[in-house]
């Protein structure tokens, strides 16, 4: 940390981000860190180093963007709705990091500021490969780490207590299963504009794993989440995806381990009246009709950021289990409406580059973007995939690349110089006349 800290100033400002990168899905290990000085400042620390090495070479450290205002708008935004829910809880007021709900705020918003240090950082097109190919490894390691874990597990049927979250630590098994399917998306739009024949097998290779993780994490909201992720780029690009997909929605019951087909098939179970849903789903939709009373009471702003996991009302539960019930609840009309935008803008940064990229580079990193902001979407219709760095930091990261794409696709538009114009001798006196 304290080399890469001194390194983003004086040499690279994108040493912070590379160790970043590695590190960021791996919270369990930087938990380890926290006995060592500053080591609970560790991301911190290193996003601080790259801003003064910005800093030191007179570089701008918010690139314009059609996505800074509404971040900015969100960060204020937030912080206005967290002190409105301090009043709502008697809770005391949220002035330090030594507060649960500022702390929250604060890793939350610090997700906003990867994407402007990246496109600040990152100039070339060769920097931002390394950037991936670092982020491949360290999913690797995570993928490693949680095959190892497992291993020894019985997976002949499908058991709760077979069930992990590996290196994410507190995000969950659902979160570890976000993580997986939202890179496997970036992965496997990224590979449909790979020609060499030995990268795109060492893409699909980090894909497999990611595949193998994700089954056995046993949730069904990753599942889906994968699924809307390879349709996205079977509709923008890649129409194979679209058929690989429908073989597998058909051929599931063939395709699929035992365990993996028994937690599918448990959503729903027979029953003298029908069809109905299993216990888990049933306390999900009882956490949403929850979460849609507190907005019936709290219709304009709601309740107040991060209040949720304070009320008690879930019983267990400090979630919603769908994150879009929870910024209802939570922040009411505006902030959904807020949340909303972003999306849209996002998908649209997205598409921008995608359409105006120009080169098989920036259109694959927009492609496998535009996937993994899908993938995200549809698996927060299960639970709060939004909000934990380890889970999607990587989308604010890929967010930075491809405002980086949009910088130098405009750059180049820009100066880029037409041909010269000459006139021969015989065509002057036309010309004149």
């Amino acid at each position: 940390m304290f080399v890469a800290f001194f390194a983003s100033i004086f040499w690279r400002p994108t040493i912070g981000i590379y160790l970043l990168a590695f590190t960021l899905p791996a919270q369990t290990v930087r938990y380890r860190l926290h006995v060592y000085p500053l080591g609970a400042e560790f991301l911190d620390i290193l996003i601080l180093g790259t801003v003064l090495g910005l800093v030191v070479r007179k570089q701008s450290l918010i690139p314009k963007s059609p996505i800074n205002r509404i971040l900015l708008i969100l960060a204020i935004f937030y912080y206005v709705s967290m002190w409105m829910g301090a009043f709502f809880l008697s809770a005391p007021l949220p002035w330090f990091f030594t507060d649960d709900r500022f702390s929250d705020w604060k890793n939350y918003v610090e997700m906003f500021m990867f994407a402007p240090l990246v496109a600040a950082a990152f100039k070339e097109k060769r920097e931002i490969y390394i950037l991936i190919i670092i982020m491949c490894f360290s999913v690797l390691a995570i993928n490693r780490s949680y095959i190892s874990l497992i291993s020894s597990r019985d997976f002949s049927h499908f058991s709760y207590e077979a069930r992990d979250s590996g290196a994410l630590g507190y995000a969950g098994e659902n979160g570890f299963a976000a993580f997986e399917s939202m890179f496997a998306s970036f992965l496997l739009g990224v590979c449909v504009y790979q020609k060499r024949i030995l990268v795109k097998l060492a893409i699909l290779g980090v894909v497999a794993t990611n595949i193998y993780c994700l089954l056995f994490s046993f949730s069904r909201g990753g599942y889906i989440g994968l699924m809307v992720g390879v349709l996205t780029i079977g509709l923008l690009k890649a129409r194979h995806y679209i058929v690989l997909l429908v073989i597998v929605l058909f051929a599931w019951q063939f395709l699929l381990p035992t365990s993996v087909q028994e937690r599918i098939t448990m959503t729903t179970q027979g029953t003298v009246a029908g069809q109905q849903f299993d216990s888990s789903s049933e306390e999900r939709v009882t956490l949403w009709q929850g979460a849609l009373e507190l907005f019936e009471r709290n219709p304009v702003t709601g309740t107040g950021f991060d209040t949720y996991q304070f009320m008690g009302t879930g019983g267990p539960y400090r979630d919603t289990h769908n994150y879009f019930m929870k910024v209802l609840a939570e922040t009411g009309i505006v902030g959904l409406f807020l949340y909303l935008f972003l999306l849209k803008k996002l998908l649209r940064v997205g598409r921008k580059l995608f359409r105006a990229g120009g080169d098989r580079f920036w259109n694959a990193l927009s492609l496998g973007f535009i996937a993994c902001v899908t993938s995200s979407i549809a698996m927060n219709f299960f639970g709060d995939r939004w909000t934990y760095q380890q889970v999607g930091g990587y989308l604010w990261i890929l967010l930075g690349c491809i405002i980086r794409g949009l910088l130098t696709v405009e750059e180049r538009a820009s100066t880029s110089v037409p041909e010269a114009f000459e006139l021969t001798a015989n065509e002057v006196p036309a010309i004149v006349a």
